[in-house]
């Protein structure tokens, strides 16, 4: 694993990662965290509670840190990682913006929905960390899941890959309109609320849900620092559309005459889904 140099110890309340140091950092750090450094290792040294989560999301941006530039030593990414906590705990706003919590609720009603159908695969094959081509990928199908405020027609879909339908796989697109409301729900309180309904079907799935939700961001630690009120989505509120070999999300991959000019390279575009060409089914029926 990119992350095998680093080394994790839970003692006494205290949650401790060591890795190698072969070149100098200075790292800067939330007030919470201990970073202390010898010639040759360095030690971060936080308490467990309530701060494992948080613990658990520098991990994550190490990973990905290494995993974008392998050649840079692991204490720079270390380094970089403890400079973005920082900067999250020094922030006045909320952990996770409003557009990133809109997109999370769509996310995870997708989950909900699909856990009805494929059970444990809708949360252990969720991509938290938006690395995949597609939100949610099982064997031979894959979901991506959209959110939309209310008087939204279109969607915006980030990649042209997101959309593209491959031969063999079961491709769905679910779409969540997600509201605003000042009297509905805080993120934390909704968050809760799914958590509460996925444990009453399975313990477990809840867990691991949570889990995954911890490491991007999400916590207890965090949670009084949330502002952004939702009204919390009905089952009707997520439709879901089979994207086939005839969607015109494959214009993309069609040879085009005269081709599109190797300087341009669009990378996402809005989808209206209001010209009718789209029709929501059933999830149950078009992801046996």
């Amino acid at each position: 694993d990119v992350i095998d140099d680093l080394w994790l110890l839970h003692d006494n309340g205290k949650i401790t990662i060591r890795g190698p140091l072969s070149s100098d950092i200075s790292p800067k750090s939330p007030d919470w965290i201990t970073f202390e450094k010898d010639t040759d290792q360095f030690r971060i040294i936080a308490s467990a509670n309530p701060y494992a989560p948080e613990m658990a999301f520098f991990l994550l941006e190490v990973w990905k840190g290494k995993k974008l530039d392998s050649s840079k030593l692991i204490e720079h990414h270390v380094e970089d990682a403890l400079t973005l906590l920082e900067n999250r705990w020094k922030l006045s706003g909320e952990p996770i913006d409003n557009k990133n919590q809109r997109g999370l609720i769509g996310e995870i009603e997708a989950v909900m929905h699909i856990f009805d159908v494929k059970g444990m695969d809708a949360v252990t094959k969720w991509d938290h960390t938006s690395h995949d081509t597609q939100d949610i990928t099982g064997d031979g199908w894959a979901v991506e899941a959209k959110s939309i405020g209310a008087s939204s027609d279109s969607v915006l879909i980030s990649s042209l890959k997101q959309l593209k339908w491959n031969k063999g796989q079961t491709l769905i697109l679910s779409v969540t309109t997600v509201k605003s409301k000042a009297t509905g729900k805080l993120f934390p309180e909704y968050v809760d609320n799914r958590i509460e309904i996925l444990q009453k079907k399975s313990a477990d799935a809840a867990a691991k849900l949570l889990l995954k939700l911890q490491t991007i961001g999400y916590n207890d630690a965090l949670r009084s620092r949330f502002k952004s009120k939702w009204q919390l989505p009905e089952e009707e509120d997520t439709l879901f559309y089979l994207i086939d070999e005839n969607s015109p999300t494959n214009w993309w991959s069609n040879p085009i005459n005269p081709p599109m000019p190797k300087e341009i390279t669009p990378k996402k575009y809005p989808l209206d889904m209001s010209t009718g060409i789209f029709v929501s089914r059933p999830l149950k029926e078009i992801l046996l």
